[in-house]
């Protein structure tokens, strides 16, 4: 597994959770979630690992990024 993250801004990635990732977002933050198999715009890189794309705020930041993939 990589260290940093290999998507870059303005690229398409799809959010595609572990289960455990996917379990932390589900008790955290209810139905304003990102949705799984569902494309989004990165809209930036945080600490070279977080992803934070458009149209969605997460409270704690960014998501890790192994949990999208290429689009």
């Amino acid at each position: 597994m990589e260290d940093t993250c290999p998507f870059k801004k303005g690229e398409t990635v799809t959010y595609r959770p572990s289960p455990k990732g996917w379990g932390l977002e589900a008790n955290s933050f209810g139905s304003d979630r990102l949705v799984p198999g569902l494309s989004y715009r990165v809209a930036e890189i945080q600490k070279g690992n977080y992803l934070l794309v458009e149209g969605y705020t997460h409270p704690a930041g960014g998501l890790y990024w192994t949990e999208f993939s290429k689009s």
